[in-house]
C-alpha cells in the first residue's frame, strides 16, 4: 500500500482526528510557503528599488557633467569673443 501524500487529490478514508491533523499539517505548510514567497517577493521589489535609485543617480550624476562641460565652453567662448 502507497502512503499517501499530503496533497493527494483522493485521499484514503481514515478516521476524522487523522484528517483533522493532516488539514493542519497542509494548512502549516501553506502558510510557510505563502510566508516565504511573500518574503522572496519583497527582498526582490526592494532589490528593483535600490536598483532603479542607482540607476537615477548615475544618470543625473552624468547629466551635471554634460551641463557643466557645457557652461565651460560657453564661458571660453564668451571670452574668445571678448
Amino acid at each position: 500500500m502507497e502512503t499517501p501524500t499530503l496533497f493527494e487529490l483522493n485521499p484514503l478514508p481514515e478516521n476524522n482526528a487523522n484528517n483533522f491533523g493532516r488539514l493542519k499539517i497542509q494548512t502549516c505548510i501553506r502558510e510557510m510557503n505563502h510566508e516565504r514567497m511573500s518574503r522572496q517577493n519583497q527582498n526582490q521589489t526592494q532589490a528593483r528599488r535600490y536598483a532603479a535609485i542607482a540607476r537615477l543617480r548615475r544618470r543625473r550624476h552624468e547629466a551635471d557633467e554634460v551641463d557643466h562641460e557645457y557652461w565651460v565652453r560657453r564661458r571660453n567662448n564668451l571670452r574668445l569673443v571678448d
